[in-house]
């Protein structure tokens, strides 16, 4: 066993870790752009599905079967992905693998949902219902994913992709209760509260999405925001939003509303590749930028070892001239601290300045990926406690901040705290 390794052999040990660290994530971005795509393809099916049990099978049956023959193959791409995943990522936690479990039984289970839809054995309700604790589960791996992600850059894209595939879920939902009741001819009350409360879900997702995308990403949005379809799409959920209890609508506007939102979710989706292809070529250029810093330190190092002298060992750590207490306790280096020159302790004390940096960039996205799970927490204690539904627990917790002049997750806190105390 080897006892004798060297400050400079630890330091190019540090560098390759964090170019494997990078080659992982690289998989791991790969796995999330899968997830990202069974979801936009089940979110189809589930669309067709619904069209074709609120007519009764007499609409999108050829539709709906060349989506489940295309949708066939997925539990066997899931699972490709997955080994890969897990080979790159043996460190996968737990909470992580049970959500994989949950997706497993979900696939193993697909085929019997679609013959209950083929055969009408299954409510609306229900289809909607089951198809979306499928998609569900996929996304919530992704935010799983994401709350394990290491590199400040690539967190932030991932949170951002997740707000905008939960965002488009609660799209694709939208659009499964809308052709319902236009196809049912009549406006219900309950349906129509459902879609009231989709579309507040999905702004909110947006809004989250729009804090962490890119500029690009975001002139993206906003031109999408003013589309033609978008603007024909409000014009229909507004029918919908408005309608009396029991107001007759146009079957046949459940076929354009389809349409509508379809294309709608094709705007989505074509600002989600977008943003998977930024995240491919940030890490790509990560990973590149990371083996010429690797390179650049080993020329650097074989320079300082021909100029030593044996006569003369390097003692600058002992030197208390030099400020280093910042950087081997990963602090933030002072701009008026210049650095040692011809050193390996100035190699040190960059490599700590750039871990200090990142950490102080990833502390912001874990804080907003915190504040996301507590507010969630202190909602389903609100829907479980009070009855309240999703929408009116988080409007409920919003009054509240707005009229005590606080944060929406300070009082998320003290729902929580409320409820640990001894009643």
């Amino acid at each position: 066993m080897q006892t004798d390794l060297t400050a400079e052999q630890t330091i190019l040990l540090a560098k390759l870790r964090h170019i494997e660290e990078l080659e992982r994530l690289v998989i791991c971005t790969e796995f999330v752009e899968t997830l990202g795509q069974m979801v936009h393809q089940i979110q189809a099916e589930r669309g067709a599905s619904c069209l074709y049990l609120a007519s009764t099978g007499q609409h999108f049956a050829r539709e709906r079967a060349d989506l489940v023959a295309q949708n066939s193959p997925l539990d066997h791409r899931f699972k490709q992905a997955l080994q890969r995943h897990l080979h790159a990522n043996p460190q996968a936690d737990a909470k992580q693998l049970t959500l994989v479990s949950w997706i497993l039984l979900g696939f193993d289970q697909l085929t019997a949902l679609r013959h209950q839809v083929t055969l009408h054995q299954i409510s609306f309700e229900d289809c909607i219902q089951s198809f979306t604790r499928l998609i569900g589960s996929l996304i919530s791996l992704i935010f799983e994913i994401t709350d394990n992600t290491v590199n400040t850059k690539i967190s932030s894209s991932l949170l951002a992709l997740y707000n905008l595939v939960q965002g488009k879920e609660f799209a694709g939902q939208e659009r499964a209760v809308g052709a319902y009741l236009f196809g049912s001819g009549r406006l219900q009350l309950a349906h129509q509260q459902k879609l009231m409360e989709l579309i507040a879900l999905q702004e909110r997702h947006f809004e989250s999405f729009c804090q962490f995308a890119t500029p690009t990403l975001r002139d993206a949005w906003a031109l999408a925001r003013v589309s033609d379809t978008q603007r024909t799409y409000q014009q229909y959920q507004t029918r919908l939003t408005l309608a009396k209890p029991e107001q007759s609508l146009q079957a046949k506007d459940a076929d354009i509303w389809f349409e509508l939102c379809s294309q709608r979710l094709t705007e989505l989706w074509q600002i989600q590749c977008l943003l998977i292809q930024d995240m491919h070529h940030m890490l790509n250029a990560l990973v590149e930028s990371a083996r010429q810093d690797l390179e650049k330190t080993r020329q650097y190092l074989q320079q300082l070892q021909r100029k030593s002298s044996p006569t003369k060992p390097d003692s600058t750590f002992f030197n208390l001239s030099i400020p280093v207490e910042n950087a081997y306790a990963f602090l933030s280096h002072h701009p008026n601290q210049p650095y040692p020159i011809e050193s390996v302790l100035s190699l040190l004390q960059q490599q700590s300045q750039h871990i200090a940096e990142v950490e102080s960039e990833l502390s912001d996205t874990k804080k907003a990926l915190t504040e996301r799970k507590q507010i969630e927490r202190a909602k389903g204690l609100l829907m479980s406690n009070l009855g309240l539904s999703e929408v009116e627990a988080y409007k409920s917790m919003r009054s509240t901040a707005m009229e005590q002049k606080r944060k929406i997750i300070d009082v998320a806190e003290n729902i929580l705290l409320q409820h640990k105390l001894p009643q």
